[in-house]
């Protein structure tokens, strides 16, 4: 639910913002107000959440962005076309904050629910769930916000009040450690975390090919409406299946990981490859059939590497660190893809979104090689570190 709430706002918000303005760079710097709180705030959210206990930091910073979008919704209803633009930025900003802390809290949670043989199998669904909503959001959102924008805000703002009542009501959390009161500061906090992952060689490969597919994805993802529209001539249905068709191949392959317990660094860099074989397949060979691969192994290839990587990262360090861990590799994660945005955007406007995804492409195969070469395929871990 959350995850479909989270698509209503992606598109709801730019629109809001260029109702009122008719502004491009007003849109942009909407989006950057949200974007930037990873940078800002990341590596603080990752300290503050290993030092409070997570389920009420889920629940409040749940809490919280509903209340947010509330207000927006009641202001963009109310207002017509002219509600203060700034109020728009303001609370993109606020959702970017407590989502981040949020986040942070998320990381070190799961472990707290499910043993840690099971972790794989839970981040599976966690990642299966995460593509059908990214299927199917877009399609509600843009049903929402045709009848109403404040509808759309106000529809999140119930996914975020079902989610902390739901995190409310799950019975299994494992008594979590009282939080450490150590006499530290939160600088000291903010280098142990990054100092952990930093000398743990194995989740640094892991981390800098996990990188290397964002940068593929969000090439492509970005481009991908023009290049079905002026390349493969889809209508927006059309497009839309094919959303559809890489969540339905992400939850077959959630499926699939109940089948195994123990995180792989080949199988990290096999989803890698998948992925980045069907972006290639699709620059090389643009068809409608083609890009039926395409998402068909965009589905696969992005759940089999995001849950080897997620559970790899819940059982190579403490609950206690898991926070800031989070957000230390998020910092990496995230860091590389507005500059996959702007590349991938010249890219495409100087030599063809075909070149795009063949450049990208390779970005990701190379990535794997890499990977296969310094060792990471051999990774093997079966539980967690207490």
């Amino acid at each position: 639910m959350s995850i479909f709430g989270d698509q209503l706002t992606l598109v709801a918000l730019p629109i809001a913002v260029f109702a009122r303005t008719q502004s491009a760079l007003d849109v942009g710097i909407a989006a950057s107000m949200q974007a930037a709180t990873t940078l800002i705030f990341g590596l603080y959210a990752g300290a503050l959440a290993d030092r409070l206990h997570r389920r009420p930091v889920l629940i409040v910073t749940d809490i919280v962005r509903a209340f947010v979008l509330a207000s927006l919704a009641a202001m963009v209803a109310t207002s017509s076309s002219a509600y203060p633009v700034v109020a728009v930025y303001a609370a993109a900003f606020l959702l970017g904050a407590f989502g981040i802390l949020h986040d942070a809290a998320a990381g070190g949670a799961l472990p707290l629910v499910v043993s840690g043989r099971e972790l794989l199998k839970a981040n599976g669904r966690l990642s299966g769930s995460e593509a059908v909503g990214n299927a199917g959001g877009p399609a509600l959102a843009g049903l929402l916000t045709s009848l109403s924008i404040g509808l759309a805000f106000g529809a999140d703002a119930l996914t975020f009040v079902l989610s902390a009542f739901g995190i409310n009501r799950v019975g299994a959390f494992r008594a979590e450690p009282a939080p450490e009161r150590r006499p530290t500061t939160m600088g000291s906090d903010i280098r142990e975390g990054l100092r952990s992952v930093w000398v743990d060689k194995a989740v640094m490969k892991a981390v800098t090919l996990i990188a290397a597919m964002n940068v593929m994805a969000v090439a492509v993802e970005a481009q991908f409406i023009p290049y079905a529209e002026t390349v493969l001539h889809l209508s927006k249905l059309g497009i839309g299946a094919y959303f559809g068709l890489g969540g339905a191949a992400g939850v077959l392959t959630a499926w699939l990981l109940d089948r195994t317990q123990r995180t792989r660094g080949d199988a990290m860099i096999l989803g890698v490859l998948v992925f980045g074989v069907g972006v290639l397949l699709a620059g090389l060979f643009p068809s409608r059939i083609t890009v039926v691969f395409t998402y068909l192994a965009a589905g696969v290839g992005s759940v089999l590497a995001i849950s080897h990587w997620s559970t790899l990262r819940q059982r190579r360090f403490p609950v206690r660190l898991l926070g800031r861990v989070t957000m230390a590799t998020r910092m990496v994660l995230f860091g590389v893809i507005p500059i996959a945005y702007v590349a991938g955007g010249a890219l495409a406007r100087t030599d063809g979104s075909e070149t795009l995804f063949v450049v990208a492409a390779c970005v990701g195969l190379a990535a794997c090689v890499w990977a296969w070469a310094v060792g990471l395929g051999s990774l093997r871990v079966d539980d967690v570190v207490e």
